[in-house]
């Protein structure tokens, strides 16, 4: 058996630091074992690492850090600061002290001379104790805290009603911090290890002990007795309740830490600005170092901010604080002293690694957030008559709106409701438009566009637009992106959903004084008493204004020039409309065809027009029957594409549904054939348009005509054959469309060439559906499979080069699926659920060495394809026994989360008892070895998953297997605190003789 601890990180010797010319080392008289060095040629210049403590039992554990200690150098005038300069590993160390006050103002005036007197500073830690704040993280006395973020809770101003109202922006510390801190993360969590914090008490404070005074933490309602010196006379009833801790060892927590200028003594409080700002912690002085220094807090817990405080455990805390510090310095990239006093200073060239890709990863995630056609909802709205929706401007509501003071009472929050159709987005475009050229406001929009892609249509996309825009405008706030307790540090591409908004939530508080206005054009659906209770409501229909602009538009629009009939036609429209601006629009149209005719016919076309919009578009539907498969196809390409098409792609998916119909010529459409828009228009009815926009797109005209034909059953009173599966019917004629695009004789020449470099992108252009058909063909065979058999689609498919086919337009290669990739494995990766449950009858889901993710599963988790990991577990839904199997599992993209891992492994390490007891059901043997050379039981036990152990057993584990080192399950969980676990192998017979963890 291997004598080394599984992932242990071993004390390690000081290997290289700065070489000094004629160095002397002796050590002092206090016996602490600290080298000093008399004759040092250091200069001011070679110190790059600062160290401040605000009390001095904090700066003895912190000087117990050192390496070596330095004599000491001039300081420039006016700076009354005594420092402690030293050594860390490669790092030149300089350790100051507060002058026995405590706050951030005095801490800020430290931080100023430090600069002056050491100019090449390029990272400052703040070392000391801190209170911390139970109600956000499960804390310990002890325990560290550091601060990813520093917020000053006491910088605001009293609003209206007397609350006092935060106005301090969130500091994070310099991005070379943030990259260690992640360094140093990512070491713990890879080696399962918390920190080498208690080696370094051992080794550098051993007369200091863990304090025997208990670790009590009462609840937040109950003060100490006044005049009481201790606890003692406190009532223990009033203890809050806590998880058992296995091991004494402090824990690290990450977080937000709140700085001010008074000392927290009250649970009550400290629980209500802790909730407020997810703090983790109290301190003093952060906040007054951050705008000069931009230092990372860390704190030691040595109480709980409450009445019941105490100085007993302020030195182990001290202590605790300061061994993580020193082992963050050593996670600091190397800083080679500079050539000469000359040299003019800038960064050295591990900072400027770090800087470079500091500012690289920020571009990227801003780059990350912006998306194709994000402002063509906007575009594509009409601008408002030169004459209309200027009455908002003056009402009474939104000019309460844009008043400062009047937020308190609206929250700054005015929702504008109406009917489908009504004219909102017109209105909101209106007062976007306003805002921005007589407000000179800083203002962002983002105009839902229900009919578009994914992230036209979505709280995501909505979150990244906002985002975006804040951030362009408020260039000083894009410091948010270097968060890396939000964003990884190796993170560059676009966060999730629950990040963006927390980045968009920083963001908008660290504006403090500005001010910023959003204007959110989103669709009907919106929960009508959860948005009125945030602020004012608006109904549009109920306003004088929006009549009197519905009568400009038909007074201006409608071509009648007798002036008592068109006085006449008007109010006849506008009593039938409703307050409803489309169906104004559409009945306008409607009788301009009719011009020509008699006023009697006039009369009598605005007599037959249903007031309903829903009746409206039944009736222009249904006005003929010319071409009604060519409306059926353009109604469905429409409402169920994947994604919008462009026109040209429309042509072509259109001709390829009519060529089995004798409607169209055999040929591919070509330039030369009738012009596409008008095609759109004429094949719909009306009811279509391409959008003008950089990259057009088909779409309705309005959203009210999908919501007729889907939430009012217009398409199957319509067209009755599609039945009530009418879903899986049309995603079915849609799929026939692209496989009879893909199997013309030309196309399928183009397929079976060369297809090198640029030809499949260059291609598209000529064959406009291609790339759509190709990439989508699955998607609409995977809802098909609702309505319609697919397994001889699919053999055939696959059969015929489909592989080639999924890849045509993939142009990075590490994405493309390699020749040998099984169709389940693909219908996994893209999250295909019904395919997959047609496949899983025909293959197991095997490793596929050639592909990214190795297993199916792992392409389902990685991509967040809920419903595809349950029907690859055998399982009718993600919910079991009442629970989510997925609760609190986190969808990541990179590869660390499944290497290795067989998906057996996996679920035993992440304590997974469900996708467990699924996969083993499924055939997966409980004693697999994985690529690691672990298994199943060993995972669960190293990590202390008891059901998981439990389960394991009793479907057939051997208890005493081992990894390839030789170490059992129970020595795992011996090893790592786990008692419960290790209990348990016992009793299910693991061998106790070999428990020797050395």
């Amino acid at each position: 058996m291997s004598s080394k601890r599984p992932y242990e990180d071993e004390e390690r010797e000081d290997a290289g630091h700065p070489k000094r010319p004629r160095a002397v080392y002796f050590a002092p008289d206090d016996d602490s074992g600290i080298r000093y060095d008399a004759r040092s040629s250091l200069t001011h210049n070679d110190y790059t690492i600062a160290w401040i403590c605000a009390l001095s039992l904090e700066l003895v554990t912190s000087r117990a850090m050192l390496d070596e200690e330095h004599q000491l150098l001039a300081i420039q005038p006016g700076d009354d600061n005594v420092y402690v300069l030293g050594r860390i590993g490669q790092h030149n160390v300089v350790m100051v002290c507060l002058p026995g006050q405590y706050g951030t103002n005095n801490a800020a005036v430290v931080a100023t001379n430090l600069k002056r007197t050491f100019p090449r500073i390029r990272a400052t830690l703040m070392v000391g104790i801190g209170g911390g704040c139970p109600s956000q993280a499960d804390l310990s006395l002890g325990d560290v805290v550091v601060g990813t973020r520093v917020m000053q809770y006491d910088m605001g101003k009293v609003i209206v009603g007397g609350c006092f109202q935060e106005t301090a922006v969130p500091k994070t510390p310099a991005p070379l911090l943030n990259a260690a801190v992640s360094t140093l993360r990512s070491l713990h969590s890879q080696h399962n290890s918390s920190s080498r914090m208690a080696s370094l008490l051992q080794s550098r404070l051993s007369d200091l002990r863990r304090p025997v005074q208990p670790d009590q933490l009462f609840q937040a309602f109950y003060e100490h007795p006044p005049g009481a010196l201790t606890c003692d006379s406190c009532d223990l009833e009033n203890l809050q309740r806590r998880g058992l801790r296995l091991s004494d060892e402090p824990k690290i927590h990450y977080g937000v830490i709140a700085s001010g200028n008074r000392v927290m003594k009250d649970g009550k409080t400290r629980d209500d600005i802790a909730k407020r700002l997810s703090a983790l912690c109290f301190e003093m002085e952060a906040a007054g170092m951050m705008d000069n220094l931009q230092c990372l807090p860390i704190r030691g817990i040595c109480d709980y901010a409450d009445s019941h405080k105490s100085k007993e455990w302020q030195s182990y805390a001290a202590a605790t604080a300061a061994a993580y510090a020193r082992e963050l310095v050593e996670a600091l990239p190397h800083s080679p002293r500079q050539l000469g006093p000359d040299t003019i200073y800038s960064s050295t060239a591990g900072e400027t690694d770090t800087t470079s890709y500091a500012s690289e990863r920020r571009e990227r995630l801003l780059a990350s957030l912006t998306f194709s056609q994000i402002d063509t909802r906007k575009t594509n709205i009409g601008t408002a008559h030169a004459t209309t929706c200027r009455w908002l401007l003056q009402h009474a509501d939104y000019r309460d709106w844009l008043d400062p003071e009047m937020q308190s009472q609206n929250h700054g929050f005015l929702w504008m409701r109406g009917m489908a159709g009504a004219g909102k987005s017109t209105m909101m475009k209106f007062l976007f438009l306003e805002t921005k050229k007589k407000h000179n406001t800083p203002t962002a929009s983002f105009f839902f566009h229900v009919q578009g892609a994914y992230l036209e249509k979505s709280i995501t996309g909505m979150y990244r637009s906002i985002l975006l825009q804040l951030l362009k405008l408020f260039p000083d706030r894009q410091s948010v992106l270097d968060d890396t307790d939000i964003i990884p540090w190796s993170q560059q591409d676009c966060p999730n959903l629950n990040v963006l908004k927390e980045l968009l939530r920083g963001a908008v508080i660290a504006l403090s004084q500005h001010s910023f206005t959003c204007f959110i054009n989103a669709p009907n659906e919106c929960d009508e008493q959860e948005v009125g209770d945030m602020g004012v409501l608006l109904t549009l229909e109920d306003q004088r204004g929006h009549t009197e602009d519905l009568t400009k538009y038909v007074k201006n629009r409608l071509n009648v020039r007798n002036p008592t009939l068109l006085a006449e036609l008007q109010t006849k429209i506008l009593d039938k409309a409703g307050g409803i601006f489309m169906w104004i629009v559409l009945v306008v149209e409607i009788l301009n065809k009719e011009t020509n005719h008699s006023a009697l016919a006039l009369r009598k076309k605005i007599s037959e027009i249903p007031s309903e919009l829903s009746n409206l578009f039944r009736s222009i539907i249904k006005r003929d029957e010319e071409r009604q498969e060519w409306l059926l196809l353009c109604v469905l390409w429409v409402l169920c594409a994947k994604r919008p098409l462009g026109p040209e792609e429309f042509r072509h998916a259109l001709w390829a549904g009519l060529l089995e119909t004798d409607e169209v010529d055999r040929e591919l459409p070509n330039d030369t054939d009738d012009d596409a828009v008008s095609l759109v228009t004429s094949s719909s009815k009306g009811l279509v348009e391409v959008t003008k926009s950089k990259e057009p797109k088909v779409q309705f005209i309005h959203q009210s005509v999908p919501d007729f034909l889907v939430k009012e059953k217009g398409l199957q009173d319509l067209w009755p054959d599609l039945g009530f599966d009418w879903e899986g019917r049309s995603h079915e004629r849609l799929r026939l469309c692209c496989d009879t695009y893909l199997s013309h004789p030309e196309v399928q020449t183009f397929l079976s060439g060369p297809k090198d470099g640029d030809k499949p992108v260059a291609m598209a252009e000529k064959y406009s559906f291609l790339q759509y058909a190709s990439q989508q063909i699955l998607h609409h065979a995977n809802i098909a499979a609702l309505a319609a058999p697919q397994d001889d689609f699919l053999s055939h498919f696959f059969a015929s080069g489909g592989i080639g086919v999924i890849n045509l337009f993939e142009r990075r290669k590490t994405r493309a699926y390699s020749a040998y990739a099984t169709p389940l494995y693909i219908f996994a990766d893209q999250g295909l659920e019904n395919l997959v449950h047609i496949q899983m009858r025909k293959e197991s889901p095997i490793y596929a060495p050639k592909e990214t993710y190795g297993y199916p599963l792992f392409a389902a988790l990685a991509n967040g394809h809920t419903g595809t990991v349950a029907a690859l577990l055998g399982l009718s839904s993600i919910i079991c026994n009442g629970v989510s199997i997925m609760e609190g599992l986190k969808y990541r993209k990179d590869l660390s989360e499944y290497k290795g891992r067989t998906p057996l492994s996996w679920a035993a390490q992440e304590g997974r008892p469900s996708i467990v007891q699924a996969l083993i059901q499924g055939g997966a043997d409980t004693d697999e070895a994985d690529r690691k050379g672990s298994r199943p039981l060993l995972r669960a036990s190293q990590k202390g998953h008891e059901a998981v152990t439990r389960l394991l057993i009793e479907k057939g584990a051997d208890v005493n297997t081992t990894d390839k080192d030789g170490w059992t399950a129970l020595i795992l969980a011996l090893q790592k605190g786990h008692e419960a676990v290790a209990q348990l192998l016992i009793e299910k017979g693991a061998d106790t003789n070999e428990t020797d963890v050395k």
